[in-house]
């Protein structure tokens, strides 16, 4: 059989997705009208795991049908941008076309496909119980909504690959800058590419906000050539935009404002240091947001935290960083004490769990430097977690809360430089956290 092309494939792809997940969807009905007590509740939940995943391919599947053809990069442009990072593109760039009702659906699946195991769904839940989303929040509809509200190019942090919108004009001083941003990501992925299978939340902001800041500079300087030769350019806000970010969390923009501010800060500090030096971080790229945000901090070097093993399973654990700490402490920006504690920041983990029930749970260990920045961040988690709770007043360390929804809340300090921040479903898992 010869082999299909692109086109030819997705709509086979297509069909054995919808087909495998139809025929899942009959065994499990037939399972269950057949004998319904010979399947217990883990055996319905793995199959309607299947499901599910089979929907989100599915999804993914039909985003990548809905291209309308390639766009041709001016090659002017790939010259400027090579001639400016000081590397080549080593194949052709590639940018899609796509219409822009597409787009949304696009970038959610990227985000999905990206973040492995368990995708945006897990990570969707655990932000919630830890606080850094309301109960309401969508984390994958959140982002997709950041991305392509107002946008005319985008890339594909999954593919490598670029695309512009039926919004795009090609005579436009904005949209061209918007180009050049994107084609400079394709550059950086092509010569620097991210580690495969590499999921951990911090590593992944800290190497985008690399990458989004040598871009950020590459459009910068576009927009000062731009204005020598045609005098001020009128940048029109995008009205649609700026309704929605006011309407986002305040943890959403700030991964938003860390990637493209802090992210263009550092580039330039490295760039300021000479090209090679920034390179050399491409080559190596930081790990840690701290690495990003803190340019005059010392990074404290790790230490392994007396990390509890949480009872039932484990669902996934992950390191929100010391950007995760300060949007948690202070998502607003406004309390530069609160701010500070993140610098403080040694390591951390937090672990969502599940119960036998399919109940979920959540556990952050955290550690920090000295134990006089360990007590003043233990009273910040005391009164955020009583905002949490809705007592009113600043928790006890030690001492449970009770949510309006039930859960319980506690803040523990097991060690001179350690604490804990738990959030369960219930008294007895908490009881059994110690």
């Amino acid at each position: 059989m010869s082999w299909l092309s692109p086109k030819q494939l997705l709509p086979v792809l297509l069909g054995a997705a919808m087909a495998a997940g139809g025929w899942i969807q009959l065994q499990q009905a037939g399972h269950l009208a057949k004998d319904h007590s010979a399947l217990d509740s883990d055996e319905v939940a793995a199959l309607q795991q299947q499901v599910d995943q089979l929907t989100r391919d599915n999804q993914a599947l039909r985003a990548l049908a809905q291209g309308t053809g390639e766009f041709v990069v001016p090659a002017e442009m790939i010259a400027r941008i090579e001639s400016q990072v000081g590397l080549t593109f080593r194949t052709p760039p590639l940018v899609h076309r796509l219409g822009r009702e597409h787009l949304r659906d696009r970038v959610e699946a990227s985000q999905e496909s990206r973040r492995g195991p368990g995708g945006l769904e897990d990570r969707q839940i655990a932000y919630q119980l830890i606080g850094w989303l309301g109960m309401n929040d969508k984390l994958g509809a959140q982002i997709a909504a950041l991305q392509t509200t107002g946008a005319v190019c985008w890339f594909d942090e999954v593919s490598g690959e670029g695309w512009v919108t039926d919004r795009f004009q090609q005579d436009s001083i904005p949209d061209q800058a918007s180009l050049l941003r994107c084609l400079t990501r394709i550059l950086l992925n092509q010569n620097f590419a991210a580690p495969v299978d590499d999921y951990q939340d911090d590593a992944i902001r800290a190497r985008d906000a690399l990458h989004s800041g040598v871009a950020a500079g590459v459009e910068t300087k576009f927009f000062q050539d731009a204005a020598r030769s045609f005098g001020f350019l009128s940048l029109k806000g995008d009205n649609e935009a700026n309704q929605l970010l006011l309407g986002l969390p305040p943890f959403v923009k700030g991964l938003a404002a860390f990637q493209s501010m802090e992210g263009k800060t550092y580039a330039d500090s490295l760039l300021g240091k000479g090209r090679d030096a920034l390179l050399a971080k491409l080559q190596n790229p930081p790990r840690r947001t701290a690495e990003i945000m803190y340019l005059s901090n010392p990074v404290h070097p790790r230490k392994i935290a007396a990390i509890t093993d949480p009872p039932g399973e484990s669902v996934i654990d992950d390191s929100g960083g010391a950007l995760g700490l300060r949007l948690w402490l202070d998502p607003e920006g406004k309390n530069q004490m609160n701010r500070e504690l993140a610098t403080k920041l040694v390591h951390d983990r937090w672990h969502l769990f599940a119960t036998g029930d399919h109940t979920y749970h959540l556990l952050w260990t955290l550690e920090l430097a000295d134990e006089e920045s360990t007590n003043a961040t233990e009273k910040a988690f005391c009164l955020k977690a009583a905002e949490m709770a809705g007592t009113g007043e600043g928790m006890v360390t030690g001492t449970p809360a009770k949510t309006a929804e039930g859960r319980i809340l506690r803040v523990d300090r097991v060690g001179k430089t350690i604490l804990r921040l738990l959030n369960c479903a219930d008294r007895e898992t908490a009881d059994a956290v110690k």
